[in-house]
């Protein structure tokens, strides 16, 4: 991730709509999977909101990324941190993993994949996020050093091959989807530098609170239902350690 996205990540967290309702949807699963007192690894913590969350709901967090800016964010928060460049964390560590838009930054998907399975404990479950379709592509993956964008197949498929058991697996992000994808394909054709910028610029008031309520009513419609579309996927998985081609 480029400095200027990390930047942009602290002083936009907890106010700007993404930001916001993703950690109201991932907190809104994890309470519905887990009960207090779990312990969760937030790996990718990035500066700690949803990690911070889910502490305030009785979670054991530990919050996890190779970012010295990142874990001195997370440390402020008062969470227990680890630096993945100089330690690694031990097995059967933890009843879930969080890795919120982590996949995508790394080469070699299945590999980390694999070592998040071995993190968790018979029973425990994996939630993730990544952002979807490769149409998408915007200035946003570039600042933040993307190596790819999914789709819901081959998501499942590298889930599958990394040696975890899928219990859910949905788009979402569905009900804007019209609009991001319009302002990306508006900035490709006539603004074609802003496609190295950050998307996320200040809002007005009222444009931020109407995003933010409409994605964070998906996350009561995702309690019951799966989208067929949507700008970025979620899924929930359990580790087998039965997966095929993990080295």
């Amino acid at each position: 991730m480029k400095t200027i996205a990390f930047d942009i990540m602290a002083d936009s967290e907890e106010s700007y709509w993404w930001y916001r309702a993703r950690r109201e949807i991932f907190c809104d699963v994890i309470n519905r999977l887990a009960p207090p007192g779990s312990d969760i690894v937030d790996f990718g913590a990035g500066t700690g909101g949803t990690a911070a969350a889910l502490a305030e709901s009785g979670y054991n967090l530990l919050a996890a990324d190779v970012s010295e800016a990142a874990l001195e964010a997370c440390q402020l928060r008062g969470l227990a941190t680890v630096d993945l460049r100089k330690n690694r964390l031990p097995a059967a560590c933890c009843d879930c993993v969080l890795a919120g838009d982590v996949l995508e930054h790394v080469s070699d998907d299945l590999e980390l994949l694999a070592t998040l399975g071995r993190l968790l404990r018979p029973g425990g479950f994996l939630v993730l996020t990544v952002p979807a379709y490769e149409f998408l592509w915007s200035g946003e993956d570039y600042v933040s050093e993307h190596v790819r964008r999914y789709t819901r197949r081959v998501l499942e498929r590298r889930l599958r091959l990394a040696g975890f058991e899928i219990l859910r697996c949905s788009y979402f992000n569905t009900l804007l989807l019209p609009v991001i994808a319009g302002v990306i394909l508006a900035k490709r054709l006539l603004f074609p530098r802003e496609m190295y910028r950050s998307d996320i610029a200040p809002l007005r008031e009222w444009q931020n609170d109407l995003l933010y309520r409409i994605f964070a009513f998906e996350g009561v419609l995702l309690r019951w239902t799966s989208f067929p579309a949507g700008a970025s996927l979620f899924a929930v998985a359990r580790f087998s350690g039965k997966g095929r081609g993990v080295v």
